[in-house]
């Protein structure tokens, strides 16, 4: 019986310390990306100023957050089919305000906050996961606004992408 405890105790000790147990998923707000002409993006990463996280932070101890949902991209007559995701801790100064809630980024300055890309298909949700070391830096900040830049396709102004049904997950 001790013996079953202390092999149980061992293997949960050192799944832990290999990055293998998984934390509980914890909700994100969703986030309405209003997209702008890729002609006038010019291939620069678009921000949106809304802190997905909102001071929600995780610990330190954590590791190897990841953040999967959904993506529904809204087209007037764009075809977008793929775009990359960026993530920071906070916005970015240098970065050229579009409106009041969008900022474009030269991409050459932010391939450290890439966390993935997203396959898009006009009207139709698609599954995501998002992970890299700039999402794990913005998960211990607490603070997360994110981008993206048109990989595949263009959009045109008036358009959306939402991410939605977001959770994000760590492990110890």
């Amino acid at each position: 019986m001790n013996r079953t405890l202390l092999t149980g105790l061992a293997a949960a000790l050192t799944l832990s310390a290999c990055g293998v147990i998984p934390t509980p998923p914890v909700n994100i707000p969703d986030v309405t990306l209003d997209l702008q002409s890729s002609a006038a993006s010019r291939g620069r990463v678009i921000y949106v100023r809304q802190d997905a996280f909102g001071g929600a932070s995780i610990p330190k101890i954590l590791q190897g957050l990841s953040i999967s949902g959904d993506a529904r991209y809204t087209a007037l007559t764009g075809n977008l089919s793929e775009v990359a995701v960026y993530v920071r801790t906070s916005m970015p100064p240098g970065c050229q305000d579009l409106t009041a809630d969008v900022a474009a980024c030269d991409p050459a300055g932010e391939s450290a906050q890439a966390i993935g890309t997203i396959s898009l298909q006009p009207g139709a949700s698609k599954g995501f996961t998002l992970s890299g070391p700039a999402l794990d830096e913005a998960g211990r900040a607490g603070h997360g606004y994110f981008g993206v830049r048109a990989v595949r396709g263009d959009s045109l102004t008036g358009e959306q992408l939402r991410l939605t049904s977001m959770k994000a997950r760590a492990r110890f």
